[in-house]
């Protein structure tokens, strides 16, 4: 109660009719009394969204202890994890040795600023990078190891910290890419190809550029697997992009995706004889498109990403100079929200299906054009739970106890305020699951400036 008297008496204040705080705006004070009660006023309002701030976290947090307990009552979580507080608990067992990310502290900063330890520095020849800008940049700035090899904690904590992205953001997108090609118990994977300093302990810990999962078909930058290496920057495919963009004002927002995407989509469709645009196909496209609007924008002008502060991360994997994260964090119901907005937006609908050869594309029968935000929210879950089992590799049918342990503890808890019909249940791996063995790609050089590679 005392809090949402708070909130009610610092509302009244900030907004105040008051004669006193009328005088202020017709300019009738004097200019100090004038900046002391623009000042006040300031503060109010900052204490209403810090407070409102709060009553949403303690919202979700009893949302997400009640999910705990029934997890616990149901025994659906054996090797640990699960959520309490908003932050993960440590797992047991098997994954006994897997570190879990950690809310890190968020607010207006300046990356990589004048950090000694995070200063640019070019990869070198057994440096791993691959399809993801904004990875490569982290490992080029020394927020990951600088290797390319790095944990599910450590991604997932240097998202918060370099884009100022929630916990609960980060650590789903680093738990996808520890599935995607990692190795569960150590919590190691490769931000590019297949390598060496990654175990294989459950089965073939493949890289996250593997084609499928987080490299899909209708990236920004990078070719459709089907004409060749997936994980490298093209030139071509990023200023096409930026012409796009060019005739919104030059921002890279939602109308200049809503255009660019559709146009991708069906150059696909139309030349791709393998184009997939399966369910993870359509999280991935979208959510890849609205981060770049959300997190790349200098934190200083939040609102518009333009080719100054975009243009870095793509062609020199480099945070631009003077650039700020974003001083709130970025949900994953803020992710729901913009993928709703960025299809609903689409000129027309980008219907998810295969392509079995030419010509003959099959569709899946799944619109979700017209999703609210929760739906889009919970769409994102379905992308996990629905079809993470039938892309890992079959080798983890004989760890099935073991993946499943992790989605339940390390990403579904995150959807429990959603009320997702996704987080219900998940079927493990099996010996039907996808058979490919083909590893990321990752490249001798790695390298870019100004948008081509130079070793």
């Amino acid at each position: 109660m005392k809090s949402f008297l708070s909130i009610a008496l610092a509302a009244a204040v900030a907004a105040s009719p008051c004669p006193y705080g009328q005088m202020a705006e017709r300019g009738e004070l004097s200019a100090e009394d004038a900046a002391k009660f623009f000042k006040a006023r300031s503060e109010g309002e900052t204490f209403v969204k810090r407070d409102m701030v709060d009553v949403t976290k303690r919202e979700e947090h009893a949302a997400q202890e009640q999910f705990y307990k029934r997890q616990i009552l149901g025994g659906l979580l054996p090797l640990g994890g699960g959520l309490l507080n908003g932050v993960l608990q440590p797992f047991t067992g098997k994954l006994s040795l897997l570190a879990v990310p950690t809310p890190q502290p968020f607010g207006l900063k300046e990356i990589p600023g004048d950090d000694a330890a995070h200063q640019y520095q070019a990869p070198g020849k057994t440096d791993v990078r691959g399809m993801c800008p904004t990875l490569n940049t982290m490992a080029n700035h020394g927020y990951i190891s600088r290797s390319g090899i790095t944990t599910f904690a450590e991604a997932a904590n240097a998202c918060q910290t370099t884009l100022g992205f929630g916990y609960d953001t980060c650590t789903f997108l680093s738990g996808l890419g520890l599935l995607t090609g990692g190795d569960l118990p150590s919590g190691k994977y490769s931000i590019g190809g297949a390598d060496s300093r990654v175990p294989n302990t459950l089965g073939p810990s493949l890289g996250i550029s593997r084609h499928g999962f987080f490299e899909v078909d209708n990236s920004i930058s990078r070719e459709d697997a089907y004409f060749g290496n997936q994980a490298d920057f093209r030139l071509d495919r990023f200023n096409r992009l930026v012409g796009i963009a060019d005739k919104y004002n030059g921002e890279f927002g939602n109308s200049a995706f809503a255009e660019e995407r559709v146009l991708l989509y069906n150059e696909a469709k139309n030349n791709n004889p393998n184009f997939d645009a399966g369910v993870r196909w359509l999280a991935v496209t979208t959510a890849e498109r609205v981060f770049i609007f959300r997190a790349l924008p200098n934190g200083t002008f939040p609102e518009f990403a333009d080719y100054q502060n975009v243009a870095p991360f793509y062609m020199n994997e480099t945070f631009p100079e003077e650039w700020f994260r974003r001083a709130t964090p970025y949900s994953l119901a803020n992710t729901g929200t913009d993928i709703a907005a960025l299809l609903a937006s689409s000129s027309e609908l980008t219907v998810p299906g295969q392509n079995q050869g030419l010509n003959n594309f099959v569709p899946l029968g799944l619109d979700i054009s017209n999703a609210t935000p929760e739906q889009a929210t919970c769409f994102l879950a379905s992308s996990v739970f629905d079809e993470t089992p039938g892309f890992i590799s079959p080798a983890f049918a004989n760890a099935a106890d073991v993946v499943t342990a992790f989605m339940n503890g390390a990403i579904k808890p995150f959807f429990a305020p959603f009320n997702c019909e996704a987080i219900s249940s998940n079927s493990a791996p099996g010996p039907n699951a996808d058979s490919s063995t083909t590893p990321g790609v990752s490249t001798d050089c790695n390298v870019l400036v100004n948008g081509e590679y130079t070793c």
